[in-house]
This record gives C-alpha cells, sequence and structure tokens, in this order.
C-alpha cells in the first residue's frame, strides 16, 4: 500500500498480481483527517502493468489528479 496527502486528501493505492503475473491497482481518494466527512471515491484501474511499480505510479497519478478535482469541485461548490 502506497499513501500520499495532498492538500486535504489522502491518495492510497493498492496492488494486485494477478494470475498472469501483470499487475493491476486501484486508488481510492478519501479525506485527509482534516478534510469534511462526504467525499470518497474509489477507482480501479483496469489497465495490466508489467511491473508493479509502474502500476503504482499510473494509479497515483491518477488519484491526485482526482483529489485535484475534487478539490477544485469543493471550492467552486462553497462559494
Amino acid at each position: 500500500m502506497h499513501r500520499r496527502i495532498v492538500g486535504r486528501y489522502s491518495v492510497e493505492v493498492r496492488t494486485l498480481k494477478t494470475a498472469a503475473g501483470r499487475w493491476k491497482a486501484a486508488y481510492i481518494v478519501e479525506p485527509a483527517a482534516h478534510a469534511g466527512p462526504r467525499d470518497f471515491v474509489m477507482i480501479t484501474l483496469l489497465d495490466e502493468f508489467g511491473e508493479e511499480r509502474l502500476a503504482v505510479d499510473a494509479a497515483m497519478e491518477r488519484g491526485i489528479k482526482h483529489a485535484d478535482w475534487l478539490a477544485g469541485a469543493r471550492r467552486a461548490y462553497s462559494r
């Protein structure tokens, strides 16, 4: 498991090795401890990767973009 704090959100990446020896990854974006209680999103990457590091990097990149999008939506909604 890999985790990074992005503003008000925590991005967590988990990997799974398939029976074929490839890697899949999922990311979870949820509020960090100080954020509001209503934001939770989990996106599973359907892509398969030959190396775990590639799967983690791709999932983390998407998770960070999603956290940034949630932060922007929160700012726009609260105006």
